[in-house]
């Protein structure tokens, strides 16, 4: 099976905001075609802002970014999709802005304008996986642990 682009796009946008909800953060998702913000999320009085990028298969090899349009109050949460096998779970890897900008490699001919993570890369860096906790845990997260 095989996504078009923009549903790609939307399935990873829907499922990284679907995992953070699960969590108990608040999300608010924001729409347009070029926007640099997909996700907002809210912990307390912080609000982070997160790009999503979605991969459909470990064949797809690699995300793509523009460096530029990274800043450092920026997280980006990458997701591979795994459309070739529906009953896989989807796969999360979150960074930092900063983690971004150092583990994305420049292209040739586009620099820094368009830059590429490789999905093995990734996965070996075992640390990024699932990393909820750069947003802190959810208020009524912790609420429940200390109930129970």
């Amino acid at each position: 099976m095989k996504l078009e682009k923009s549903q790609t796009g939307i399935a990873s946008e829907y499922y990284v905001a679907g995992e953070l909800s699960r969590l108990g953060y608040n999300v608010t998702l924001t729409f347009g075609n070029t926007k640099a913000i997909d996700l907002l999320i809210q912990k307390g009085k912080d609000v982070f802002k997160i790009q999503v990028k979605g991969i459909q298969t470990t064949k797809s090899i690699c995300w793509n970014i523009d460096k530029t349009k990274v800043s450092a109050d920026l997280y980006v949460v990458l997701i591979n999709l795994h459309v070739n096998n529906p009953s896989t779970k989807p796969e999360f890897f979150v960074l930092t802005g900063s983690e971004v900008l150092e583990l994305f490699l420049d292209t040739i001919k586009l620099g820094n304008k368009r830059t590429y993570l490789d999905y093995n890369k990734i996965k070996k860096l075992s640390i990024y996986q699932d990393r909820w906790s750069v947003f802190g845990l959810p208020e009524n997260i912790t609420a429940i642990t200390e109930e129970e």
